[in-house]
């Protein structure tokens, strides 16, 4: 074999391994995608669980830790016992607290990625709640973790929990209260809007309604005041005051908007608590159709 094809030879076989490395990347970041996929779609979803309001709306939230922990006699659950370190809400202050919780998967056969679990010496800070009829805690979907975990943030809030009053805020999107839709009928309003060809015909207000279901404002969202309590997380009320619209079309969706003054009362879940609200609003003119359409 002559050199020059001895070099040919070589320089094919280098190709055809640098063709083999770089489909091996591409297979090994591929499947790296698919697991972040899988791993993503099977982690347990939860929505955003503000700790004041848990803290409100608990029966016990105190610091302890695990001092017994007994499986049932089928073994599908398991009563643990706290020793109580500290309470921070005010009331009732038993220095020791049970829980039923379901075992773990080796007993059960069954699993899900919110199951979660509890051992003996461990530490926990515990937002107890009443559930038909039994006192409850969770370790998912709340803020009840292990003591190791709780924040400077978190603490404070702890360290203030007594001190919030739920109508000093307004509230958005929290869990813990429900949705609610105008009681006004909004097409019989936008169908009496003005039709023309606007500029940039769309816009989002917030809406400011009233703990009696009353519109209070329509701000826009871009430019209203979105202040944040720095210890609950929560949002401070606004000024009640209308935007000032700066096109025609602004003009013309604010006064549609004022007109849908009955608004369902927002309450919260557990206690019925009566509420002021912001609501996000979409309001638009479809050049096409001719006619005012909303979102909310």
């Amino acid at each position: 074999m002559s050199a020059r094809q001895t070099a040919q030879n070589h320089l094919a076989s280098t190709n055809h391994s640098l063709t083999v490395s770089a489909n091996m990347k591409k297979k090994n970041i591929l499947i790296t995608i698919l697991l972040l996929i899988s791993l993503k779609s099977f982690s347990c979803d939860c929505d955003d669980n503000n700790a004041t309001l848990e803290f409100y709306a608990s029966k016990y939230v105190f610091s302890g830790a695990i001092i017994s922990k007994e499986y049932a006699k089928d073994s599908l659950t398991y009563k643990i016992t706290f020793q109580v370190f500290k309470h921070y809400k005010e009331g009732d202050s038993p220095k020791k607290i049970e829980f039923t919780l379901t075992s773990e998967k080796r007993f059960t056969g069954r699993w899900t990625s919110c199951d979660w679990n509890a051992n003996i010496y461990d530490q926990w800070l515990v937002y107890a709640y009443i559930y038909k009829g039994k006192l409850r805690f969770s370790g998912m979907c709340s803020n009840s973790q292990p003591l190791g975990r709780v924040n400077s943030r978190e603490q404070k809030a702890l360290d203030n929990g007594n001190l919030f009053n739920i109508h000093d805020f307004v509230y958005e999107h929290e869990r813990d209260f429900n949705y609610t839709n105008p009681i006004t009928n909004v097409d019989n309003i936008l169908i009496n809007g003005k039709v023309k060809k606007y500029t940039k015909p769309y816009i989002r207000f917030e809406l400011l309604i009233s703990k009696k279901g009353k519109l209070k404002a329509v701000m826009n969202s871009k430019y209203s005041s979105s202040n944040y309590d720095s210890v609950y997380g929560l949002r401070k009320k606004p000024k009640a005051k209308n935007m000032k619209p700066q096109t025609e079309f602004e003009k013309e969706a604010l006064r549609l908007v004022k007109q849908i003054k009955k608004w369902e009362i927002k309450r919260h879940k557990q206690t019925k608590e009566a509420v002021p609200y912001i609501k996000d609003f979409l309001i638009s003119f479809n050049q096409k159709e001719k006619r005012w359409k909303y979102e909310k």
